[in-house]
C-alpha cells in the first residue's frame, strides 16, 4: 500500500476549484459560505496567494466571545501560519503533515498560487482506494 501511495501526487487528490475567503470579508460572509457547503474551513487568499485559514472553530470562538460576526473581519480571526504543499508533492508527506500538525485541510499551491485543497476526508478516500483489501469501515 505504501508503494502505491508513493506514486500519488497531491494534484491527483486535490479538489478544485477552491472555495475561498478574502481577508477583508466579514466573519458572517464566511459563515454563509460554510453553511452553503460541506466544508468546515476555507483558505484565505489575496491575489490567489494563501494568507491564512478560517474555520468553523474560529467562528465559534468569535460567537462565544460575543463579537459581532458582521463587523469582524476574516483577517482578525484567521490562522496566519498556514501550511501549504506544492501540487507536485507526493501524498505521503502530506499525510504526515496532517498527522504532525493536527490539521483538517491543506491548501495546495503551484508557484506560490492556490490551485487546490486537500482535506482529511480526501486522504482517507485515497487510502481506501489504494488498499481495498483493508477497508476503513467493515
Amino acid at each position: 500500500m505504501i508503494e502505491k501511495l508513493k506514486s500519488i501526487k497531491t494534484s491527483d487528490v486535490m479538489i478544485r476549484p477552491v472555495v475561498c475567503a478574502n481577508p477583508d470579508s466579514s466573519a458572517h460572509d464566511v459563515l454563509e459560505k460554510l453553511n452553503g457547503t460541506h466544508f468546515s474551513g476555507l483558505p484565505v487568499v489575496e491575489d490567489n496567494i494563501v494568507v491564512g485559514i478560517v474555520s468553523e472553530s474560529d467562528l465559534l470562538q468569535l460567537y462565544m466571545q460575543k463579537k459581532n460576526l458582521k463587523t469582524t473581519l476574516v483577517s482578525e480571526i484567521m490562522v496566519r501560519d498556514t501550511i501549504t504543499a506544492d501540487q507536485n508533492s507526493s501524498i505521503l508527506p502530506i499525510i504526515k503533515a496532517f498527522i504532525d500538525n493536527q490539521i483538517l485541510r491543506l491548501p495546495i499551491t503551484h508557484e506560490g498560487k492556490l490551485v487546490g485543497i486537500i482535506s482529511r476526508h480526501d486522504l482517507l478516500k485515497i487510502i481506501s482506494d489504494s488498499a481495498p483489501e483493508f477497508p476503513i469501515i467493515s
